[in-house]
């Protein structure tokens, strides 16, 4: 077993709790921690009767009942819990079941027709549950797991096994699978309350952010660990928002900018709809001081601004509003240790922008079945962030750029190489690049520049209308260009400043 208590507490939700209490509320259903702990057992006998243990489990689910159930189970029986986009392509999906070796999946009714796209033969999955009546062959109901398969008894596991897989795009476009072993889930949750000044079971979060991701995963499992009441949506939907904000007392939330815009902008809200908010958070490198300013007249409330990746979080917070637009990320949390380095990861002196590299007990220890890329991001137990940043003498730091080409949309991940590839399967398409360009809702979205094929009438709409076929809606460019000819450097490589450099001047 591991050392640590945290995920102790997480594997079994009644240690320490009162199982009457209420664990998760969603829509008009109320989950207490008895409930969630019950179920979550009953699922786990299936996954260790199915010999998961130690393999990843995959799974596609909406916020909800189902996905806690999943992960839960994963935790109490050993298995890898693997939670998947939801925005994922047939091909998409095809690739990460390929390259994971998962042997089961879990899927929404709703997304099983993607199945009919893949041949699942070629992958490593033997089981497939859907969550309903399940009308196609081979599958099999997901609420039959609810009930028993045999004795509950819990799995056995070492600090430095896996326990999460969340799957991430790479340079190349290819996917990448980040491991948080249950070590590492325990950094999460600790860094987390902290940065959320500090979590308690009087606490009461409102969760909109997908728990597929980082993001609504570790807003979950630290409110669960701490015995809060975790209040779920499944997504933003401002007329079901705004009367959770009114109505059901939460004390915190953290979500995109882009949230914080549309309320402002609603022309529904006022300083009593965010009553009962101790605090509120958004993830990201930087903050407009503008918008900050004009939010806090508008709700009485500074938005902090906390900073991390799906490899890494949380690693600082700005508690404070960046008045001057100066692009503080704030300070690290206690447990981080963050280093600014030059090209040979040397230490720059503050004041000096490079690489950060950060240490942390929340750091993964890797990629799954990816020993190249877990070499080239960690050395050392410093984990290459690939973002710059220099510190101030007071410990401040301030974000300075990326230094890889990844488009973060709304904290999502996106490779230009993978809307690109998606862009060069149109038969119309001669060329095609992709730039990151910055957005004032989406922080940054993928604008593509393409030259046509001699005779080619294809419109901006209609190829994105083809795109949106062969990867996420979410990485389907915001814009596309039309150009006659490709900008090239001097070594015949696409000259990527200057396609900045075309971009229309507002």
């Amino acid at each position: 077993m591991s050392d640590s208590n945290t995920m102790e507490k997480i594997i079994d939700l009644t240690l320490d709790k009162n199982p009457e209490i209420t664990a998760m509320k969603f829509g008009e259903e109320i989950f207490t921690y008895g409930d969630l702990e019950l179920l979550s057992r009953h699922a786990s006998t299936w996954f260790t009767a199915l010999g998961l243990k130690g393999k990843p489990v995959a799974f596609m689910l909406p916020n909800g009942f189902e996905i806690l159930i999943t992960y839960l189970a994963c935790f109490k029986s050993g298995a890898v819990a693997m939670p998947l986009n939801r925005r994922y392509a047939p091909a998409e999906l095809e690739k990460v079941l390929l390259d994971s070796g998962a042997k089961c999946l879990v899927i929404e009714l709703e997304k099983l027709y993607l199945l009919d796209d893949i041949d699942l033969s070629q992958t490593s999955v033997e089981t497939v549950y859907a969550t309903g009546v399940v009308p196609r062959e081979g599958s099999k109901n997901f609420y039959t797991l609810l009930g028993p398969a045999g004795p509950y008894e819990q799995a056995e596991h070492s600090a430095q096994d896996p326990a999460v897989i969340l799957y991430t795009s790479g340079s190349t476009g290819e996917p990448k699978g980040v491991v948080h072993s249950y070590s590492s889930v325990e950094g999460i949750i600790n860094s987390t309350s902290l940065a959320l000044d500090n979590v308690s079971s009087d606490d009461r979060i409102l969760i909109i952010d997908p728990q597929v991701h980082i993001s609504g995963f570790l807003e979950t499992f630290t409110g669960l660990y701490h015995g809060a009441t975790v209040i779920v949506q499944n997504g933003f939907n401002l007329e079901r928002f705004v009367p959770a904000l009114v109505n059901e007392g939460p004390t915190l939330l953290v979500t995109h900018i882009d949230v914080y815009v549309k309320l402002l902008d609603s022309g529904v809200t006022n300083k009593s709809t965010f009553a009962a908010l101790r605090g509120i958070y958004t993830g990201g490198d930087s903050l407009p001081s503008a918008f900050q300013a004009k939010f806090h007249e508008h709700s009485g409330l500074i938005i902090q601004l906390g900073y991390g990746m799906t490899e890494a979080i949380w690693l600082t917070v700005a508690r404070d509003a960046d008045t001057e637009g100066t692009g503080t990320i704030g300070k690290t949390l206690p447990g981080v240790e963050i280093r600014i380095v030059d090209k040979e990861g040397k230490n720059l002196p503050d004041g000096e922008v490079g690489e950060m590299w950060v240490k942390g007990a929340m750091v993964t220890p890797g990629y799954w079945k990816n020993e190249k890329a877990t070499e080239e991001a960690l050395e050392g137990g410093w984990f290459k962030t690939g973002d710059l940043a220099y510190r101030d003498s007071e410990g401040t730091i301030y974000y300075s750029g990326r230094s890889k080409d990844l488009i973060i949309r709304n904290t999502s991940n996106i490779t230009p190489g993978e809307v690109e590839q998606a862009l060069y399967k149109n038969p119309e398409v001669k060329e095609a690049a992709v730039i990151g360009v910055e957005d004032e809702k989406e922080g940054h979205v993928p604008v593509a520049f393409v030259v046509k094929k001699e005779g080619s009438s294809i419109s901006e709409e209609e190829l994105k209308e083809f795109t949106a076929t062969q990867i996420a809606e979410y990485k389907v460019p915001a814009r596309i260009y039309f150009i006659d000819d490709m900008p090239l450097t001097s070594s015949g490589k696409i000259d990527h400043k200057k396609l900045h450099d075309l971009l229309p001047k507002d």
